[in-house]
């Protein structure tokens, strides 16, 4: 089992149903992270527990939550409303994440990339990726 896996998908789900209402499953194999179709938030994590948490999800999915978070009809969600969107939403994963590590550790604010851009965190190595789908958009959350 990969790190925290169990614990991760537990609390991502929790942030979603209560911050959106959104049902979202976990859903077995790897994630296809191509920067050309994705959507990436991530925080770093600095204390005695280094490294980054990252939620990559497709563009469809964003203007969905960020319509959702901020109750905009559809079409209404402009780029500075869905980098506010996925701030909170993986602000709040983050933080749930982060309890659950050693302490004392602090969260970065949160970092946004939109398709076609990537974001690269030297020396830092994957622990766990967990793998989501919701109403046929599949997006991921790595630790």
């Amino acid at each position: 089992m990969q790190f925290l896996e169990s614990e991760i998908q537990q609390y991502n789900k929790m942030v979603w149903t209560t911050l959106l209402g959104f049902d979202i499953k976990p859903q077995p194999g790897p994630f296809d992270i191509s920067p050309e179709k994705i959507v990436t938030g991530s925080v770093q994590v600095t204390g005695k527990w280094n490294g980054v948490i990252s939620i990559y999800l497709p563009p469809s999915l964003v203007s969905r939550l960020t319509e959702t978070m901020f109750s905009l009809n559809s079409g209404e969600a402009t780029l500075e409303t869905q980098k506010d969107a996925v701030g909170e939403l993986i602000n709040m994963i983050g933080g749930n994440i982060k309890a659950m590590l050693p302490h004392p550790c602090t969260l970065s604010t949160p970092i946004y990339s939109i398709e076609g851009q990537s974001q690269q965190f030297p020396f830092t190595k994957k622990v766990a990726e967990c793998k989501f789908v919701r109403h046929g958009d599949s997006f991921a959350l790595s630790v």
